[in-house]
């Protein structure tokens, strides 16, 4: 049963560890009390937690980029050049499938990626590898290390991890709920989260301080952050009550500066706020880190991406941030290469360094009063959780996602309400369009409705869905928001198109395949096809090849459309046209489109293999809705 209690350390050591660690022959490697000793080995310079408090003590701003390639050689190399322009914190990306416990395929990859020196993972396979290689590639550098993963491989991870000499890790059930678990309930989100909370507790009760890192639900939208930041706060609540004693906000910057400012520096009061109420005035934040624009699409040009990240370096440097995360200037086409980590940190530290030693405060009223909404929008959040579970933050959490209280839009997860929606105001600001169940306070909403009242008035007409989606694209764009007259062009179809569509109404099947959590492309482009008059049936992220042949089967479908971000899908649809006709889908069309390969790449050769795969057409991921409509119009027959 669901509920905010620390677990016991044997049923924990006995029953909850074997469970975890059988999952591959590398769990043997975790033995607790070597570990134990082998982090009270490590110098200051490898703890998270040290290194945080090192920066905030400085007043300098640490640079907090991600990493993570399959073959060991390869990681080592990244992370010593990132030495070399001064990173010393590590998040530590593994790949999409070790995070899925999907432990053969990552071993199949990582052999693949050794054999022919590409690629195949789009991170490092830490289960894979275990403890004793993976120490190898801890003791490589110098810096603290801080490895990502989802629900379902969290708790082997952090084990691996912990051992191996890393010493964060985020333990954010709500980023599952948001963006990387379809179908896990709220229950099984939180009790893995606990289970890594109480793995961090028994470093912390002997001398070993682990933090964790909270990063809330993920927007996937423009939306204000006070559903982020409260789902943080409720995050290290419940690591907090496991025995963790470092928590650090991961704060989102969307590019209007006096919101972004206004809520970083609103976060270290909330968060201290609700720990101290609970009693947790033992654990502490170390710090505060600055994360890159959200999930917000990022510009493939080159010259707008290097404006995109010294905004964020701009902003950081200007509010009370210790690191910041920052993308690479090829985030947009692949995994970044080791020179373009280089290339974009050199312009990031240049502006943290400049513009932080003048010491600049930005102090204006729009800020003050951004401040207070979010401190007053977050507090009503957290307290109606806890109402809502009568004293218990988890209990709360689970009811309050039932019922729409705690929403975002566009998540990954069946179980979420996906009732609210937002837009940016004239100045760029995230607002809430749609409210859905949020229990936000009159004064907040009456605030947020006259910002998005004052761009209803200048553009004549009413934000809704396109302004949303233009909205999400606006920055990588280069523009704060689209002018009325792009936003609705953007999804004009000829009319004797879209009267053929809507007389025929073909049956579609969208989603992502594999265990590809994102979801944003693939809710756009079925709520389009819907509009335009396709029968759509949406099977949402991380869908097996399998399903959508089943899928298409059972409703006799024209046409597959699967969309992919992460950069292994030509792992995933081996073999995809000859199983379709197996099952007697002869002439079904297949689309796809996204990011389609592991690594800078030509889109070119993706064209190649996936058209040898058997598929119809191939799209970037920059590509717009509307052509693919009228290309299914005439590949249709229409």
């Amino acid at each position: 049963m669901l509920r905010q209690k620390r677990i016991e350390e044997d049923f924990f050591l006995e029953k909850l560890r074997p469970e975890v660690l059988g999952a591959w022959e590398t769990g043997r490697e975790c033995d607790l009390d070597e570990a134990v000793e082998y982090q009270k080995s490590l110098p200051d310079g490898k703890n998270f937690t040290k290194v945080l408090s090192a920066y905030r003590e400085s007043g300098k701003i640490g640079l907090f980029p991600r990493s993570g390639v399959p073959v060991v050689e390869r990681e080592i190399e990244l992370l010593q050049g990132l030495n070399a322009v001064g990173v010393r914190l590590f998040p530590f990306t593994t790949d999409s499938y070790t995070r899925n416990l999907q432990l053969t395929k990552a071993k199949q990859g990582l052999e693949e990626s050794i054999r022919t020196g590409t690629m195949k993972l789009n991170g490092y396979p830490i289960i894979n590898h275990g403890v004793k290689t993976t120490r190898r590639v801890v003791e490589s550098c110098e810096g603290a290390f801080d490895p990502r993963s989802s629900r379902v491989a969290n708790s082997f991870v952090g084990e691996v991890a912990f051992a191996s000499g890393m010493t964060a890790m985020p333990n954010s059930f709500f980023g599952w709920l948001g963006g990387y678990d379809k179908s896990a309930t709220v229950e099984e989100c939180i009790t893995t989260a606990q289970y890594l909370g109480r793995l961090i507790g028994y470093y912390a009760d002997r001398g070993v301080i682990i933090s964790t890192d909270c990063h809330g639900w993920l927007p996937n939208g423009v939306i204000p952050m006070y559903v982020n930041i409260a789902t943080q706060i409720i995050e290290a609540l419940v690591s907090a009550e496991q025995g963790v004693k470092a928590v650090v906000p991961l704060l989102n910057f969307q590019g209007n500066l006096a919101q972004d400012v206004s809520e970083i520096r609103a976060a270290h009061g909330l968060f201290r706020k609700y720990l101290d109420r609970f009693g947790h005035t033992d654990t502490i934040v170390p710090g505060l880190i600055g994360n890159q624009s959200s999930l917000f699409a990022f510009p493939q040009d080159v010259g707008n991406a290097y404006g995109y990240i010294n905004y964020v370096a701009m902003a950081a440097a200007m509010s009370p941030l210790d690191a910041c995360s920052v993308k690479t200037v090829d985030e947009a086409i692949g995994v970044p290469s080791v020179e373009s980590h280089m290339q974009t940190y050199r312009s990031a530290n240049w502006i943290f360094n400049v513009v932080r030693q003048q010491g600049i405060q930005l102090d204006t009223a729009q800020i003050a009063q951004e401040q207070r909404m979010c401190e007053l929008a977050v507090s009503a959040i957290i307290d109606k959780v806890i109402d809502m579970g009568d004293g218990d933050v988890t209990v709360g959490v689970d009811r309050a996602i039932a019922a729409g209280v705690l929403d975002s839009p566009f998540s990954i997860n069946i179980h979420v309400r996906d009732l609210c929606l937002g837009a940016r105001d004239l100045q760029g600001a995230c607002r809430y369009i749609e409210y859905g169940n949020l229990p936000l306070p009159d004064e907040v909403r009456a605030y947020n409705d006259e910002k998005v009242h004052e761009r209803e008035l200048a553009e004549h007409r009413k934000l809704g869905y396109k302004n949303s989606i233009a909205d999400f694209w606006s920055l990588s764009r280069g523009v704060i928001i689209d002018p009325p007259d792009a936003v609705d062009a953007e999804e004009e179809l000829p009319a004797h198109v879209a009267a053929a569509i809507k007389a025929a109404q073909p049956t579609v099947i969208t989603g992502t395949v594999g265990v590809d959590s994102h979801v944003i492309g693939t809710k756009i482009i079925s709520k389009v096809l819907r509009e335009t008059g396709f029968k759509v049936v949406a099977l949402g992220a991380q869908t097996a090849a399998e399903e959508f042949i089943k899928a298409a089967q059972e409703t006799d479908a024209d046409a597959v459309l699967i969309t992919s971000l992460y950069g292994m899908a030509e792992m995933d649809l081996q073999g995809f046209r000859d199983k379709c006709v197996e099952a007697g889908l002869d002439d079904i069309l297949l689309y796809i489109g996204g990011n389609l390969g592991v690594g800078k790449h030509d889109f070119a050769d993706d064209v190649a293999k996936f058209t040898a795969l058997g598929f119809n057409r191939v799209y970037p991921p920059s590509a717009p809705i509307t052509p693919s409509v009228i290309d299914l119009y005439t590949d249709l027959g229409l």
